[in-house]
């Protein structure tokens, strides 16, 4: 699997996949999602430092999953997680391991030391993920929800950079490894090039 920014290209299957019951309803949003207000989205947020929107591709090059790192907080290092899976590719194990990434990504790239997320309590299979990766339960907002006409929890979920130990996942990001990941030698000097999409903190690089 590899990981790459959100594309304009990537949003019609954005707005579909959003549009699925399979996601809104754990999800924080109201259907409909329109595609012209989402293309709006995208170019409001495109550049802004504060959120990293993500893609992610299996070994095909197909779409299988978005997410990203919302309210980017680099004074304490924290931000905001979230994740969907193609509605017609749950249950194969894509959203662990693009769980796994994101956070690599956050924890290595963006030198974040907590990312945080919210998730209903009756959304057992994303509880068991989060877990699995690390994530520990940290409040419980009651009643915060309706699905299904009922009343549900909204939980809170945080993950300490200390706490993340997947050193054997290699971080895969589309076309930006080498000119990411190597340091180059100038007079002594070492230089990290980098890109200001991808490392957002830096700002131009």
């Amino acid at each position: 699997m590899v990981i790459r920014k959100l594309e304009k290209t990537d949003l019609g299957e954005r707005v579909a996949w959003m549009n699925n019951p399979q996601v809104f309803r754990t999800m924080h949003f109201t259907p409909p999602i329109s595609l012209e207000n989402t293309i709006d989205w995208f170019e409001r947020n495109r550049s802004i430092h504060t959120r990293c929107d993500m893609a992610f591709e299996d070994e095909n090059g197909h779409l299988v999953a978005m997410g990203g790192l919302t309210n980017i907080d680099y004074t304490t290092r924290k931000a905001e997680f979230y994740i969907f899976v193609n509605p017609s590719r749950q249950k194969e194990g894509i959203g662990t391991m693009s769980t796994k990434m994101l956070c690599k990504y956050g924890f290595e790239i963006l030198k974040l030391h907590k990312i945080y997320l919210f998730t209903n309590n009756s959304n057992v299979g994303a509880r068991k993920t989060y877990e699995k990766v690390g994530f520990k339960l940290e409040g419980i907002h009651r009643d915060e929800m309706i699905d299904k006409e009922k009343y549900d929890d909204r939980l809170y979920y945080g993950l300490l950079a200390g706490e993340f130990d997947h050193s054997d996942l290699k971080l895969e990001l589309k076309g930006a490894n080498r000119i990411l990941l190597e340091n180059y030698k100038l007079h002594d000097i070492d230089f990290l090039i980098v890109r200001d999409d991808l490392y957002p903190q830096f700002g131009g690089g």
